[in-house]
């Protein structure tokens, strides 16, 4: 399996190097770090619009020195990963843009960023760089806030019965195996308005509900055969994202969040929003959102 990490040396930096020890150690494989350097900014003299040659040098200077200074800490943290398979690379430039750039790169498994807790104003002028990998990461994304997994409690499942979920499954047995984890599998399913349900028949309507319980049912088997703990639970409620951090909030035995995201486009991310997008943002524990391909 291989692992990009993101980096940036603040506080929430060795949480994310302990999980990703634990998956690694576990799945075996290669970690990429990647730590990005923040651009010199020129400001030109009050007199003078144009960018003089010399103030060039000096701010390629100031970003060389600031990329050998990462360079050093990089390698204390590929210390603490040894044995481990690890390398890390260093760039200059938007830290959104370049890891989104450097996973195309390296195509990873498996990306692991950490969320830092930020004001409304910082939120609303810069946003998140976790949120916008959430948003347009093409691969699997765990995202360490909170607190950082164990891989010894309980994690809690999200199914909506689409083709994302059904592959989320499969990517969530394959990923969890090597962990001695319980599963609780969960489903929101969203009421349907009155004059709808009477159009098709209440009874009718009943029998598509057993039917997505007894199917549930079948994917609590796969786990249970898998050697996992298993419990599942059909909830109703018009808020999918809601329902899931509610019950994350009343169970503190949850330690993970795991579930799909359909990969919406750009127009109907805007217009639909993400439920997945939702809980990453509400919940307070670490969620790894499945994508793959595309979006």
């Amino acid at each position: 399996m291989k692992v990009l990490v993101p980096v940036d040396f603040s506080e929430i930096t060795n949480a994310v190097l302990r999980t990703v020890k634990t998956i690694v150690e576990a799945h075996g494989g290669e970690i990429v770090l990647f730590h990005t350097v923040s651009p010199a900014i020129y400001i030109p003299y009050p007199e003078s619009l144009s960018v003089d040659v010399i103030d060039l040098n000096i701010l390629q200077e100031i970003e060389e020195t600031k990329k050998k200074e990462a360079e050093e800490k990089l390698k204390g943290l590929l210390d603490f990963l040894k044995p481990l398979k690890a390398r890390f690379v260093v760039d200059v430039g938007d830290p959104r843009d370049l890891i989104l750039e450097m996973e195309e790169k390296e195509d990873p498994d498996l990306v692991v960023i950490g969320s830092h807790k930020k004001g409304l104003i910082e939120k609303i002028l810069i946003g998140s760089t976790a949120e916008k990998v959430v948003k347009h990461s093409t691969k699997p994304v765990l995202v360490i806030k909170g607190s950082e997994p164990t891989f010894r409690k309980k994690v809690l499942l999200a199914y909506d019965f689409s083709k994302t979920a059904e592959r989320t499954v499969e990517f969530a047995l394959s990923f969890l195996k090597p962990f001695q984890v319980e599963i609780k599998i969960l489903h929101i399913d969203e009421p349907i308005d009155l004059p709808l349900v009477e159009r098709i028949g209440k009874a009718l309507y009943e029998k598509y509900r057993e039917e997505k319980k007894k199917y549930l049912d079948k994917i609590k088997d796969k786990f249970e055969e898998a050697g996992f703990k298993v419990s599942s639970e059909f909830a109703s409620g018009r808020d999918p994202a809601e329902e899931i951090v509610d019950h994350v909030q009343k169970d503190k035995d949850i330690e993970l969040v795991i579930m799909g995201s359909k990969g919406l486009s750009g127009l109907k991310r805007i217009l639909l929003g993400s439920t997945s997008t939702e809980v990453f943002r509400k919940v307070e524990i670490p969620i790894l959102i499945y994508k793959e391909g595309k979006s």
